[in-house]
């Protein structure tokens, strides 16, 4: 029982310290799409699945101290994490699910969700793997006039000099994942505009941002890449050619003398894709 717990602990901890470092080394580029999308001052916005709460907090100082952000996540150690990092005056947090959001319908005049309505396996932790029913709750809560704003991390160029041993990595199940085998192509996030049409929205404009990773790399930049690559690609040992692995080993591992991140030229790119639709 006691081992259980600080698996727990330890677990809870190693994923806070990845949104951490993720949150700072994507904040210019949240931040940049933030402000381009002239949210109104003062409005009144729900930020559905919310994490640790950095983005709710862009957010909050983007409506300034007369709006009103709720930061919704269904994890409530986040949420309690949340609240202890990023609480403003104009910021409450709460526990929730996205698939039932217990709001009154037309309450709020945007909706923002971002890296969360990723379709998958329940059973995986992801919301759904039918993201329909997710958008028409959205739908429901925002008032008519209002909009939603739904963002994913859309593609990414990790590994500059690399691009058929990139190329073959990104086929592995851990770099298209969620999406798996036998899923719905129109469940495949870039095929958002098709949820928010079905959903009843319109106006629907669609747009990719890009982040630039330009050496010399800051620690907490060595550290997301560090993650980012373990995160697409550690576990596809099983699924490539021996001598791919040991160049993914040898580019990606920070003990190897052919570290990637060492290379004093370093440039690489990750995108974010925009959807948006007005009720």
């Amino acid at each position: 029982m006691e081992n259980e717990i600080e698996n727990t602990i330890y677990n809870l901890e190693t994923e806070i310290y990845t949104y951490e470092c993720l949150s700072k080394f994507r904040k210019s580029l949240l931040d940049s799409i933030i402000k381009s999308l002239n949210i109104p001052p003062g409005s009144n916005g729900l930020d559905a699945g919310c994490g640790i709460g950095s983005v709710t907090k862009l957010l909050a100082e983007t409506v300034g101290e007369n709006g009103k952000i709720i930061g919704l996540d269904i994890s409530k150690d986040f949420i309690q994490y949340a609240k202890n990092n990023n609480q403003t005056k104009n910021i409450q947090f709460k526990e929730g699910d996205i698939n039932s959001l217990h709001f009154n319908d037309n309450s709020f005049d945007w909706l923002w969700s971002a890296d969360t309505v990723w379709p998958g396996p329940k059973e995986l932790g992801y919301p759904a793997e039918d993201p329909l029913p997710i958008i028409e709750e959205f739908y429901r809560v925002i008032k008519p006039g209002g909009f939603v704003l739904i963002l994913f991390w859309s593609s990414q160029k990790l590994l500059a000099g690399y691009p058929l041993l990139e190329a073959r990595l990104n086929t592995t199940s851990s770099a298209t994942a969620p999406f798996t085998k036998g899923m719905k192509p129109t469940n495949h996030i870039l095929n958002g505009k098709y949820w928010l049409e079905k959903a009843g929205f319109k106006d629907i404009l669609v747009k990719t941002y890009l982040g630039d990773i330009i050496a010399p790399l800051s620690e907490n930049d060595r550290k997301a890449l560090n993650i980012l690559f373990q995160m697409f690609w550690g576990e596809s040992e099983s699924e490539v050619a021996e001598i791919d692995w040991k160049n993914f080993k040898r580019l990606c591992d920070p003990n190897s003398d052919g570290y990637i991140l060492n290379n004093q030229h370093y440039y690489g790119f990750y995108t974010y894709t925009l959807f948006k639709g007005v009720k």
